[in-house]
């Protein structure tokens, strides 16, 4: 055979493969490239998609419509870190979503919210972030308002210049108008009769004065376990401590006229047992609060009530890990003089410094962590608990003596303290300031550097990353923090806060710049437990990162925690000139 023939051959054998493929259904040329490119792929499912989506309530629909939720998962499998990652997690989210809102089956529900969750958490700098944040709180907007209004508040917090954040904002006003949350406090108290059962009310307040909060409470019953409290002349917090999240509905009772019962809190706890070794009764009557009673109210609902001398004001927020319900109330204890020496001593008024909030004499200082919560461990086993206490004894040693301040250490030996403890603790000893001390840390060991934080809204994800750090939460429950922050920012002194966060700040950057490298990281904002529902100016300082080996020597170094102490001390002293030239200008001297 010749050569002509033989190339002719060749081509008409090229030819009828080509016409075989063709003929074959789905294939071509545009299949093959579809079969070797994730992009074309996604594209075409991208495609099938919308052109189902009008029909799912059709027969035969839901199928292929589930069948192309699928080469999605495909192509996520088979390159989970690829460029099309956060773009097939929206569709498999927006996929379930649209079968949940036309056939309302549980799994599609939860299914579009792990892929929405999976995004925002694994590729919060997607254009696509904030979209799936917001879709989450339209998935909840019709099942669980309360959370969806989380949801929709995660959106402004985490992507304040997303174009989901106005409309985020605007559900979230809309849904917070219809749940009529608890007003601030001193404002809303309401009505009720007299308590006739140890734990009872014979008439609740009105159902438009009562909240639903907390997590879910369908499954098994949750255990009350313990409850806390601590109390004075003026205010008092008791925290209610269960073994997992709970749906609770507090209320509030005013004083009965004729005297006999006192001013009343109550909260119902949801699918809640009482844990065995609870009391029923703890007769306190030391400061504010005479006693706490708890009881099994019904079968399904454990109840806790506070008996008070006097209620001005109060607030009532959760917290995570381990779940429990903070209350912190503010009123008037009646004080009789002994004599008529003590009733013009009481009868004396307050000077204009002491009226204004202007005046430092008490000082609590705050060790981060201690006992069996080490806190950061650096890399060659320092803990952080250790360095807190180290810096916070030689701050108390200084502020007293060059100071004259009054210093309450929060801890002065290694025990350990909860959160809600800590900020018990300043306002319970009508502190002027409040310092929390500790040391910073991060998986990248090269980080280092100082920054002073105020209570606030988080300014970044990197302040979200280190109050979930000391808050020893996940960085996805700081959100939900930032929602209940939300309501109590009128009741911190943030001007006064950030006012101290400058000075210290400053003066600690001047003492420890003699050490080389360690950085400015300036002043930030952040939602840390222990500040939460602090009653003066309170800050809390990060003194260096103890999880870079270089700043970790520094830290176990004993002229380093004085230059440290030396540093926040010229700071307080400096913030407190300052106060008492705004004192004298407000008073008119």
């Amino acid at each position: 055979m010749n050569k002509k023939k033989t190339k002719g051959l060749f081509f008409l054998c090229l030819f009828f493969c080509w016409v075989l493929t063709g003929l074959q259904p789905g294939s071509g040329p545009h299949r093959a490239r579809a079969a070797s490119s994730p992009e074309d792929r996604y594209e075409s499912a991208r495609r099938q998609y919308h052109k189902l989506l009008d029909d799912l309530r059709e027969p035969g629909t839901e199928s292929l419509f589930r069948s192309n939720i699928q080469i999605f998962q495909d192509i996520l499998e088979a390159d989970p870190k690829g460029s099309l990652t956060a773009r097939c997690l929206f569709m498999i989210g927006q996929s379930h979503h649209h079968l949940f809102d036309a056939l309302g089956r549980a799994d599609d529900f939860n299914a579009a919210l792990e892929a929405y969750k999976r995004l925002t958490d694994e590729h919060p700098k997607s254009p696509l972030a904030d979209d799936a944040q917001f879709l989450r709180g339209i998935l909840y907007e019709g099942r669980d308002p309360t959370q969806a209004y989380l949801e929709f508040v995660r959106v402004t917090v985490l992507y304040p210049q997303g174009d989901m954040a106005p409309r985020a904002r605007e559900r979230a006003q809309s849904l917070a108008a219809k749940l009529n949350p608890e007003a601030p406090m001193g404002e809303k108290k309401a009505s009720g009769k007299a308590m006739e059962h140890p734990v009872a009310v014979t008439q609740a307040p009105p159902a438009e004065e009562t909240t639903v909060r907390g997590g879910p409470s369908k499954g098994s019953p949750a255990y009350l376990e313990k409850v806390q409290y601590w109390s004075a002349a003026e205010y008092t917090r008791v925290v209610v401590y269960l073994s997992e999240p709970v749906r609770y509905v507090p209320n509030t009772l005013p004083p009965d006229p004729t005297g006999r019962l006192p001013a009343r809190i109550y909260l119902d706890f949801e699918n809640t047992e009482l844990g065995p070794a609870l009391k029923n009764k703890i007769d306190i009557r030391d400061g504010l609060l005479t006693d706490v009673r708890i009881g099994q109210y019904t079968p399904e609902k454990a109840r806790v009530v506070l008996d008070l001398e006097s209620m001005e004001s109060h607030r009532i927020f959760s917290l995570a890990d381990p779940f429990r319900v903070v209350i912190d109330v503010r009123g008037t204890r009646r004080l009789i003089p002994t004599d008529a020496a003590a009733a013009g001593k009481a009868a004396k008024l307050p000077s204009m410094a002491q009226q204004l909030g202007l005046t430092v004499r008490r000082i609590v200082i705050d060790p981060g962590h201690g006992g069996k919560d080490k806190g950061a461990i650096g890399p060659s086993g320092v803990y952080e608990k250790d360095v807190t206490l180290s810096v916070a004894k030689a701050l108390k040693r200084l502020l007293e003596k060059e100071g004259g301040f009054e210093v309450v250490l929060t801890r002065s030996t290694d025990r350990f303290l909860s959160l809600e403890e800590r900020t018990a603790i300043a306002n319970t000893h009508k502190a002027d300031l409040f310092i929390s001390i500790h040391t910073n840390a991060h998986k990248d060991s090269s980080l280092g550097g100082v920054e002073t934080y105020i209570l606030n809204l988080s300014t970044d994800r990197e302040s979200a990353r280190v109050a979930a750090l000391e808050n020893a939460v996940s960085a996805k429950q700081i959100s939900d923090l930032e929602a209940i922050l939300q309501d109590l920012m009128q009741n911190t002194k943030i001007s006064e806060s950030t006012r101290l966060a400058q000075e210290v700040h400053r003066e600690l950057v001047d003492r420890v710049r003699k050490y080389e490298n360690v950085r400015d990281l300036g002043i930030k904002h952040a939602p840390f437990y222990v500040l939460l529902g602090a009653e003066m100016p309170a800050v809390l300082i990060e003194t260096a990162f103890i999880s870079n080996p270089r700043e970790e020597k520094l830290l176990t170094d004993k002229e380093f925690q004085k230059t440290v102490a030396q540093g926040i001390a010229k700071g307080i002293r400096a913030y407190v000139e300052v106060m008492n030239q705004v004192a004298t200008l407000e008073g008119g001297a």
